[in-house]
């Protein structure tokens, strides 16, 4: 298992190498570090009611359930999966939304590529170090038609965060995004569905909706597990979910940050195209994914974002217990492959969406 720091020092190191000719306005701070947050984006909050859940404390990788806490008041995902009325977590029954968290990465175009061929459009969680790192890239997604989301800054535990440090999460990768697509993302994955009521709240404040999943393919054991896990289960996983299209509809969580990843999605990706109709976790919850409006979603922006209006477009914005485990869904999940009924059990995992 990886832990943080290597998952960090490994993510930085490809950073580091990215080549990218893109002229960002603003400077941003390290890639994979809590930043800090500007007053301005302060002030968006200063009036907001956010609920007084307390700072979950985090201790070798292991998030510690509040002991004086009974229940969950506070709605923690990460613990009993609770959601609130305003979470987006799937899709209606025939439709489906296959998302991919972590990138954009160096392997993204091989599956922008294939999905081109096969005209379907999904939505990313971006991670805000990734996108200053290959900003041509996501550009490349949004101009396709795919939905951009956000995926934080430093990807965290959200609710171990302060309430500082949670609005520069969200609006340095928000401010990130607009520079080099011209919009602003409304949705928001927290790393690990780690959210509560407090950080639902500071996300209301800032005009950004929470998005959970409904099904995972828990695609990143190929690269943690490579040697124990079989590729096969995912395909057959993916089977069983596409059998219940007449009844039922869904929200995936992938992953384009690995080679491997990629290679799955592109295996399993016929399956829920032929069962499901694919669509984008705002078209399929009839809301839109942009503060700005619709956005790029049918592939035919041709909107050019300049240094000199990027920074203030964003700035200006006022609308606005769990083990360490290795499984981010932080549930146990069943995988079905045809004979062979492979049960992975988990509470938080570290390194997934």
């Amino acid at each position: 298992m990886l832990s943080k720091l290597v998952l960090a020092a490994t993510l930085g190191f490809a950073a580091v190498n990215a080549q990218s000719t893109f002229q960002f306005s603003e400077t941003f701070p390290e890639p994979y570090v809590v930043p800090q947050p500007k007053q301005a984006w302060l002030d968006l909050i200063s009036n907001a009611t956010i609920s007084n859940a307390p700072i979950i404390q985090e201790s070798g990788g292991v998030l510690q359930q509040p002991s004086n806490v009974q229940g969950d008041p506070n709605c923690v995902w990460t613990f009993t999966q609770c959601l609130r009325e305003d979470d987006l977590h799937t899709c209606p029954v025939g439709k489906f939304s296959v998302t991919f968290d972590d990138g954009p990465s160096e392997y993204t175009p091989k599956l922008l590529d294939y999905l081109d061929s096969i005209n379907e459009k999904v939505t990313f969680f971006v991670v805000g170090g990734q996108v200053i790192q290959y900003p041509e890239i996501l550009k490349r997604a949004y101009d396709a038609g795919h939905e951009i989301a956000m995926h934080t800054w430093s990807h965290s535990y959200m609710t171990t965060l302060t309430n500082e440090q949670l609005v520069a999460e969200l609006k340095w990768t928000e401010q990130a995004v607009f520079e080099v697509t011209g919009h602003s993302p409304k949705f928001i994955r927290p790393p690990f569905g780690n959210i509560d009521d407090r950080v639902r709240d500071i996300c209301k404040a800032l005009g950004f909706t929470p998005v959970i999943w409904s099904v995972d393919t828990n695609d990143w054991y190929l690269n943690e597990q490579s040697g124990s896990f079989n590729p096969d289960w995912i395909n057959g996983n993916v089977t069983q979910w596409a059998s219940t299209n007449t009844t039922s509809g869904g929200m995936s969580l992938s992953h384009d940050l690995y080679n491997v990843t990629v290679d799955a999605a592109l295996e399993y990706l016929p399956i829920l195209s032929d069962a499901f109709d694919l669509e984008t976790v705002g078209q399929c919850n009839n809301q839109q994914a942009y503060k700005e409006g619709a956005g790029n979603v049918n592939g035919s922006s041709t909107a050019q974002p300049s240094a000199s209006t990027s920074a203030s477009a964003s700035d200006s914005d006022s609308s606005v217990s769990a083990q360490d485990a290795d499984d981010e869904s932080s549930a146990t999940r069943v995988f079905a492959t045809g004979m062979i009924g492979f049960v992975l059990a988990g509470t938080a995992a570290f390194l997934t969406a």
